[in-house]
């Protein structure tokens, strides 16, 4: 399973002992407009990071294909990103 490390602004906490949040993290295209990605995040154990908190969360990448319906009910198609096994950079060794 391939391995991500990924920074940004925790979103949402959730999870019923706060083991998984929702992470944005923000980059520019080529052509330097900027996009947004968001990524769930799981951890073992609760993480006790709060919501507006800027991170870097390493782990295992999955993700999976899911159809949605917009508000409009236009049918559409995404990329769910999670990141499994979560670990907060500063808690790693180096």
């Amino acid at each position: 399973m391939a391995v991500v490390k990924v920074e940004g602004t925790v979103t949402k906490v959730f999870g019923s002992s706060n083991q998984g949040l929702s992470l944005v993290e923000k980059f520019k295209g080529l052509n330097g407009e900027e996009y947004s990605r968001t990524w769930s995040c799981w951890f073992a154990v609760a993480h006790n990071l709060a919501e507006g908190t800027e991170v870097t969360i390493t782990g295992s990448l999955s993700y999976k294909i899911e159809d949605f319906q917009d508000k409009t009910g236009k049918a559409g198609r995404k990329v769910k990103l999670d990141i499994n096994n979560a670990q907060v950079a500063a808690d790693l060794p180096f």
